[in-house]
């Protein structure tokens, strides 16, 4: 069997059970030449974007690789996630060791960093900072359409690996709501900007195989918001705590029962040692009120989108796969390794 091009894609926040052939036809197409998991992926805890991304490339939970949320701490230090050096070897760094030419193109431009992806063959947006020209989505990060864009200068039929992450449909379920008629119509948008990306590669489609993920899902959430740091001072807790949307990291010298006794909490998941995920009811979150009709963090959006397909044998294998378990957001970097035949070469 040759061994695929492959195509990385991460539709970040595209929820998990929207796929149909009138609303996502890309989507749609790609599932019947491999397969679609409708129950969906599952993420890493908490159910964020850089945790999950940086999963994604490296094939470790956030634990091991060390972005635990938007912050995490750098030598005693909780620094953006952007300013946290990997402790896990990437794809990317995989593909350089086996001489496999590797592209990484995102519109959040802080992913180059979370990613790794300065160690790719080629990446955008340049050293993680958006050119001025480019068209921005709502929030200020890259819109899909100037990835697609972009894309079309990086030689993509050249590459052996090609990570991609468009990132609107984020954009507009946060600010308009998880079910609003925006979200479902930037998801159909979203889908189309897929097939643009894909195009270029129909003439190679027998040797392309492509995978489409998200990194979570989204709960819609109530004004407000809680800090859990001054609830755990009040309770004599000696922790730090990193608000995350509708979830927060916990770190230090605590126990399960302590945690539960936090007025705000729910729900309580042990991660490594003295590292903690704590999460509240549906619809509260916690740190700042950023007026956002929709959130993520909590286990409740941890399902993920998982869409296999392309012109390659292996298309039906991970489909069969996807559709027969539920895909873990650490199974993707494995899986690409071995169809890459870089297998034992990872974190």
């Amino acid at each position: 069997m040759s061994q695929p091009r492959i195509l990385f894609v991460i539709l970040d926040a595209f929820p998990f059970d929207r796929v149909s052939s009138s609303t996502t036809p890309t989507l749609w197409a790609l599932a019947e030449e491999g397969g679609w998991s409708e129950k969906g992926g599952q993420s890493v805890l908490s159910a964020s974007t850089y945790p999950n991304h940086a999963s994604f490339v490296t094939g470790v939970g956030p634990e091991q690789h060390g972005v635990l949320a938007s912050r995490a701490p750098v030598v005693g230090e909780w620094r953006p996630a952007r300013e946290v050096p990997l402790a896990a070897r990437t794809l990317f760094e995989d593909c350089r060791v086996a001489n496999l030419r590797s592209v990484g193109l995102f519109g959040d431009q802080n992913l180059v960093q979370v990613c790794g992806a300065l160690k790719a063959d080629a990446h955008w947006p340049p050293q993680g900072q958006l050119p001025d020209s480019c068209a921005r989505g709502l929030l200020g990060y890259g819109a899909d359409q100037a990835v697609v864009e972009a894309a079309t200068s990086m030689e993509l039929k050249t590459a052996d690996l090609v990570v991609v992450q468009l990132d609107e449909v984020d954009t507009v379920r946060h600010l308009r709501g998880p079910d609003a008629p925006e979200s479902r119509e930037q998801c159909t948008a979203t889908d189309a900007a897929l097939g643009e990306l894909l195009e270029p590669l129909r003439s190679q489609w027998a040797e392309t195989l492509v995978i489409v993920v998200s990194d979570h899902d989204m709960e819609r959430v109530e004004p407000g918001a809680i800090d859990l740091n001054a609830e755990a001072l009040a309770r004599g807790l000696s922790v730090h705590v990193e608000h995350d949307g509708t979830a927060c990291w916990v770190v230090g010298e605590t126990t399960e029962e302590a945690l539960l006794r936090l007025p705000s909490v729910e729900g309580v998941r042990w991660m490594s040692d003295r590292h903690w995920v704590v999460w509240g009811r549906p619809g509260q979150q916690y740190g700042t009120d950023f007026g956002l009709a929709g959130q993520h963090g909590s286990p409740r959006t941890a399902r993920q989108l998982a869409v296999v397909g392309g012109g390659h044998s292996l298309a039906r294998t991970l489909g069969s796969w996807i559709r027969r378990e539920t895909p873990m957001g650490t199974a993707w970097a494995p899986t690409i390794r071995r169809c890459l035949g870089v297998v034992g070469q990872g974190a």
